[in-house]
């Protein structure tokens, strides 16, 4: 039995003064009003009424019960009313973790126009290339760009390529390689993270080749590794949204492109613990509004 229902039954018998009115007044039998009310006094092995034919007097207990029963349906009320206010004009602190490079690309205007829409949303944005643990660092989601997507109550929104590119220059100097033997003898430029191997994966023809070697840099800020790569230092392994711009502009070039690489995943996580808020989904919704749907 529910006792909320109990507390506001019990309440309506002391305000209407007997079992009849009251269960007029909810809308029920005068038996469900009766065995609530019974309940209630199972619970706590106390009589909570004296009763008589013309009215139903309140024991000590049930004035006391009763004092703090308005107390309660009043503070339900209250959060029921703000519950409902904020779902319908979602307002307070959105708390987000977003990879640094994918976010000055993309995320700003998606921000931008969010806030215009909402302005009484606040964000609070962190930016790192640290795969962080939203439980732990409590944010109400996390975006990542990963090489896996096994996450539980994560949203996909993208995906993409990673190819290796170098300078024209660097090529004209150092040759262009050719196969996976070739490409080791170059200076390679690594994105690394902390715990992740500094290795590359790439198919061709169905058969996968793995290369292990001591890159000539390691760096965890891609955009870092694509400005060193710009002064003609090695070959550079990068996802396509961040090399598209200086490939287009003829800085860098691709290599081997008859090889390929396990895409990256863009997508959003949040806790599994709690109930998705109207903010967190409304900035997801963005999300999706802005990329275009997976095939």
């Amino acid at each position: 039995m529910d006792k909320l229902d109990c507390i506001n039954t019990f309440i309506s018998v002391v305000e209407n003064g007997n079992f009849s009115r009251a269960s007029r007044n909810l809308g029920i039998t005068r038996d469900q009003v009766a065995k609530r009310i019974c309940y209630l006094e199972s619970i706590f092995s106390t009589t909570l009424f004296i009763r008589n034919t013309r009215k139903m007097d309140l024991t000590s207990s049930g004035e006391k019960f009763y004092q703090h029963c308005t107390v309660i349906m009043s503070e339900y009320e209250w959060a029921t009313n703000e519950f409902l206010y904020e779902q319908k004009y979602p307002e307070g602190q959105l708390k987000i973790n977003a990879p640094r490079s994918f976010s000055q690309i993309y995320l700003t205007g998606i921000i931008s126009a969010f806030m215009e829409k909402y302005p009484s949303i606040k964000i609070d944005l962190f930016l790192s290339d640290k795969f962080s643990e939203i439980h732990e660092d409590k944010y109400d989601l996390t975006l990542k760009i990963s090489h896996k997507f096994d996450e539980l109550n994560a949203h996909l929104f993208a995906t993409y390529d990673r190819y290796l590119y170098a300078t024209p220059a660097y090529l004209k100097k150092f040759g262009t390689p050719n196969n996976i033997e070739e490409l080791k003898q170059h200076s390679l430029l690594f994105y690394s993270q902390k715990n992740l191997d500094t290795k590359v994966v790439l198919t061709k023809d169905g058969k996968q080749q793995t290369i292990y070697c001591a890159p000539k840099l390691t760096c965890n800020s891609g955009d870092f590794l694509l400005e060193f790569c710009k002064h003609d230092q090695g070959i550079i392994f990068l996802p396509d949204f961040l090399a598209q711009k200086d490939e287009e502009s003829g800085k860098i070039v691709r290599c081997l492109q008859d090889y390929q690489a396990t895409k990256l995943y863009f997508y959003a996580a949040i806790p599994t613990k709690q109930k998705t808020s109207k903010k967190v989904q409304l900035f997801l919704n963005y999300l999706k509004e802005y990329f275009p749907p997976l095939s």
